[in-house]
């Protein structure tokens, strides 16, 4: 029982084990991985401490490795499984073509367009605050002059201050003269200051904008100094939103400088806090006009001693404040360029959106015909050869379709063509095998005469004709039979069978009644035997060979269609006188061989059978001597042509005359491995049929 347990969950965890390369090292990393920590998580039980903390390398590396692999494996089923389709795939591949880059070119436009904003944002607000250092040191410029023109003036009388007060709340005004302060005054003497200038100061943890002028007037120094505190009046001038000022302060310990997100360590370490706020922000004008708080540095200086510190400014502005502020200055070209704008942005979404649509589409006829024809293969597989598909289009797929459906009605056709060519072999094997009983089963051999015939169809079944009838019983008579029958294949096929039944039918004349099987002996002839076995018994006598002929011949002529002829010869043996008697209806002159050499070709007859009606035949007798061969063939012995031209008939007499005293069988055998060799690897053209006699 623990065997069959084991070898259970044995296949089990075979079915789990990795059968890949990259399965077999994520395993074997992870297994690494895991047996490290559990070494290093049990030394620290034991011990209370991490005396194992070298391991950690290791555990880096094995741990990489493993999720290395994994997601190796990860990508690998994802193709496998996911990509498989092709419409997945055509939709990995416009996501990468088409969606990834348009995404990025967003981001990036995205992106420079949120860096430009707030790189502008920020610069609007220092040309902001330097528009009214600007101003301040005009104003402090004019106040020295009118100063140096009249030192007696007290500053609270001059006018130009009276005039900004009410502009600039909080505005206060000191002169120096040759360092010695012209008046009362709150603020310090700059002495780090040698040339003219304005800043925002911080003094006494206070920011103001500050302008300092120098002026030399009867080798004196006057050196005046315009400040306004950097209050919230100053910001709310703001036209792009909320502005808030940080100031720098000086701390003991080490801080880092912090300002929205970015780092700026200065000379001294400082902790940078919101010292102002002004302005508002502005109105959101649709969804997309989200707030944003660009933030950057700005320097400051310290009116003690003049070092420069990192302050910082903040904006809460939106993206339509911005863009308003920037085409401000453009008036109606403004408006313009952001209707032209608009209209371009409009204008690429439209075709953004015709070319998802024609992606979609293009894709969803692609996977559609792929998709179809996957389908019509698993129908033209399970046998459904009438399966077609519906083609909905008119491009190359659509043909590929169509072919397809071509495919499959040929395949249909020719399977069906493969049936009715399958019945026609078998109707022609049954054919074949029906003729074959028509041709003498074996050998006929006689005391006076030795017969061999053989036919070699080119085709299944033959057109050609040959048969032995024997004569009375007990007498040495034979009727030798040899014909061709015009045309081939099926029809000459049925001819021949209708003239061998018509020879027998008029060459015996009648049937006489059938004896017994085995009560017939004849003595050498064994095609008799067979013959009686089959129910057919020999006449008491056999007919003329020329009148049978013209019996045949009406026969012919009134039964078949008027291009249908044949040629016979006919011929009847007597071994008691040695002779031959013959008629040849239009068939190649069978020969007779001596054994000097001398040939004897029997021609008397008359027109082929068939052709024409009341035809008489005229017959002769020849006398065959011992060791005569007689030889009748067909045209597919003689006339078979290579590059040498035909075989021919001079070529056959001398096969024969050469292998003369070979048995008829084996001679029937050289003379057509003969042809054959003559033909060589082209098709037979026509059937072969040979049939030998020799005179004993």
């Amino acid at each position: 029982m623990e065997l069959v347990s084991y070898r259970y969950w044995r296949r089990r965890a075979a079915l789990f084990w990795p059968t890949s390369v990259i399965g077999k090292l994520a395993f074997y990393f992870a297994g690494v991985w895991l047996a490290l920590v559990g070494i290093r998580v049990a030394a620290w039980a034991a011990t209370g401490t991490d005396r194992l903390a070298g391991l950690a390398t290791l555990i880096g590396i094995a741990r990489f490795g493993t999720l290395l692999f994994i997601t190796i494996l990860v990508l690998r089923w994802v193709r496998h499984r996911f990509l498989w389709k092709l419409r997945n795939r055509l939709i990995v591949t416009y996501f990468f073509i088409g969606v990834i880059p348009a995404v990025l070119l967003i981001t990036i436009a995205l992106l420079a367009g949120t860096l430009f904003l707030n790189q502008y944002a920020t610069s609007q607000a220092r040309y902001m605050l330097d528009a009214e250092l600007r101003a301040i040191a005009a104003v402090n410029e004019n106040i020295a002059r009118e100063l140096v023109a009249d030192p007696k003036t007290e500053l609270k009388s001059l006018q130009e201050l009276h005039a900004l007060s009410s502009r600039y709340e909080g505005l206060q005004v000191a002169a120096w003269h040759d360092g010695v302060p012209v008046g009362k005054t709150d603020i310090a003497f700059p002495t780090w200051s040698t040339n003219d200038a304005q800043m925002i100061a911080q003094e006494n943890q206070h920011l103001s904008l500050r302008a300092i002028t120098h002026l030399q007037h009867d080798g004196k120094q006057w050196v005046v100094v315009s400040s306004v505190p950097l209050a919230k009046s100053v910001l709310d001038k703001s036209q792009i939103g909320e502005i808030t000022l940080f100031i720098p302060k000086r701390t003991n310990g080490k801080v880092q400088v912090h300002i929205g997100g970015e780092s700026r360590p200065g000379d001294a370490d400082y902790d940078i806090s919101p010292y102002v706020t002004g302005g508002s922000l502005p109105g959101a004008r649709g969804w997309w006009d989200r707030e944003g708080q660009p933030t950057s540095f700005i320097p400051y200086r310290s009116w003690s001693d003049g070092q420069e510190l990192p302050g910082g400014v903040r904006i809460r502005t939106r993206p339509a404040a911005l863009i308003t502020e920037l085409f401000s200055s453009k008036g109606e070209f403004a408006a313009a360029a952001m209707a032209v704008l608009m209209i371009i942005a409009i204008f690429f979404a439209v075709i953004e959106l015709i070319a998802i649509y024609i992606g979609v589409r293009l894709t969803r006829s692609i996977t559609g015909s792929v998709y179809r024809l996957y389908q019509a293969t698993q129908h033209i597989n399970r046998g459904d050869l009438q399966h077609r598909i519906e083609v909905r289009s008119n491009d190359q797929l659509a043909a590929l379709q169509k072919s397809f459906n071509s495919m499959s009605e040929s395949l249909q056709q020719l399977i069906a063509e493969q049936k009715v060519k399958q019945r026609l072999e078998n109707e022609l094997a049954i054919a074949q095998e029906v003729q074959e009983t028509l041709f003498p089963r074996i050998d006929l051999s006689m005391q006076s005469l030795e017969l061999f015939g053989i036919c070699k169809p080119a085709r299944t079944v033959s057109g050609d004709y040959y048969d032995f009838l024997p004569g009375p019983y007990g007498s040495e008579q034979l009727t030798i039979a040899v014909g061709d029958i015009s045309g081939k294949g099926i029809s000459a096929a049925l001819l021949m069978a209708t003239v061998h039944s018509a020879v027998r039918a008029y060459q015996y004349g009648q049937m006489p009644a059938i004896e017994p099987v085995g009560t017939v002996a004849m003595a050498g002839v064994a095609h008799v035997k067979a013959e009686t076995a089959r129910g057919v018994m020999a006449p008491s006598e056999i007919q003329s060979p020329a009148d049978v002929l013209e019996l045949l011949n009406r026969h012919l002529y009134h039964s078949t269609q008027p291009e249908k002829y044949a040629t016979m010869f006919l011929a009847v043996w007597d071994g008691a006188t040695r002779s031959l008697t013959y008629s040849n209806a239009g068939h190649l002159p069978p020969i007779v061989i001596s054994p000097d050499g001398t040939v004897r070709r029997l021609e008397e007859g008359g027109m082929v059978i068939g052709l024409f009606d009341e035809m008489v035949y005229e017959e002769r007798s020849v006398v065959l001597a011992p060791n005569d061969i007689f030889v009748a063939f067909s045209d597919g012995v003689t006339e078979p042509e290579n590059e040498f031209g035909e075989f021919g008939e001079q070529r056959l007499i001398e096969l024969i005359s050469e292998h003369r005293r070979q048995p008829l069988g084996r001679i029937s055998e050289t003379v057509t491995a003969a042809v054959q060799d003559w033909i060589g690897a082209n098709e037979q053209p026509d059937d072969i049929t040979l049939v030998l006699a020799r005179a004993r």
